[in-house]
């Protein structure tokens, strides 16, 4: 047994990182060859292979040969130190207070099945967990559209590996929802070309049984190009540090960029602004009530 790989992760501490953690360490656990000696898919050594039996059919201490009681005792004492090097491994990733919490499992198998026992979930419980990371998350706390992006992705595929997959329009709607307001007109021109594409896979024939509602790869893919796009913009870097806080070049106030700025573009005052956002938010919930439908299918 090689222990090459080191663990990438956190310490368990308890329910609040335990799903996260799980993965982690049985992928580590796993890479090190200390799996088989937890799940016991690896048995000790079967005696009766080395040693003779009496009349009753029980094993004696009668070796076949001193080559086979050398062989036993040899595999014997291998097992048992891969056990310990397995019970080390798993401790080894759990928080000082858990490694006194379960100080009387003596075994790796014992250890982890009390692991998951304490800690692990019930379904209903993963399926909230899964469905709060996507629906709580935001653009801003990500470095780029990728992770952001990614971090739906994923959570969006746990649901389905659950038996609980989200309707495409659902996933979109929840991408588009923790989007920062600088793609706010990506946005709005998205939910009219998706609502349009609703609207035709749901009376088209030619749609293929099974197929998704909405392309989301190629969503994700426009939101990750649209971030490309304006992410050299100073305007923009400037918005996402500030959490939406730009600084106007032209009156040095917040909440602006030089672009939105009323001693400009006089145009822009709150009256006009408000018609149009008033304008946009009537498209976007169109477009919402056209995703919700589409779920009925």
């Amino acid at each position: 047994m090689a222990n090459n790989t080191s663990f990438k992760g956190d310490l368990l501490i308890g329910k609040s990182n335990y799903i996260d953690w799980v993965k982690r360490a049985s992928l580590f656990l796993e890479i090190n060859g200390f799996m088989p000696y937890i799940n016991n898919t690896e048995h000790i050594p079967d005696k009766s292979l080395y040693y003779k039996s009496d009349s009753d059919g029980h094993v004696t201490n009668k070796p076949y040969s001193p080559e086979l009681a050398i062989r036993y005792i040899d595999k014997k004492a291998e097992f048992e130190r891969n056990q310990i090097k397995a019970l080390g491994a798993i401790k080894s990733i759990i928080s000082t207070d858990n490694v006194d919490r379960f100080k009387d499992k003596t075994t790796a198998n014992s250890l982890w099945d009390a692991i998951k026992a304490t800690y692990g979930e019930t379904s209903l419980e993963t399926i909230a967990r899964y469905f709060n990371k996507i629906i709580e998350v935001n653009y801003n706390s990500f470095k780029n559209a990728d992770e952001y992006t990614s971090h739906i992705q994923s959570s969006a595929l746990y649901l389905k590996d659950l038996g609980h997959a989200l309707p495409e329009p659902f996933i979109a709607i929840l991408l588009f929802k923790g989007l920062s307001s600088s793609f706010d007109s990506f946005s709005s021109r998205k939910y009219e070309e998706i609502a349009n594409e609703l609207k035709f896979n749901k009376t088209s024939d030619k749609r293929a049984e099974g197929a998704p509602l909405i392309n989301i790869p190629k969503l994700i893919a426009d939101i990750i190009s649209e971030e490309s796009r304006f992410s050299t913009n100073e305007d923009f870097v400037a918005n996402k540090a500030s959490k939406n806080k730009p600084i106007c070049k032209n009156c040095k106030k917040e909440g602006h960029i030089i672009d939105r700025c009323w001693i400009l573009h006089p145009e822009l005052r709150k009256s006009k602004s408000n018609k149009g956002n008033k304008s946009n938010n009537d498209n976007k919930d169109e477009s919402i009530k056209a995703a919700m439908s589409a779920c009925s299918l």
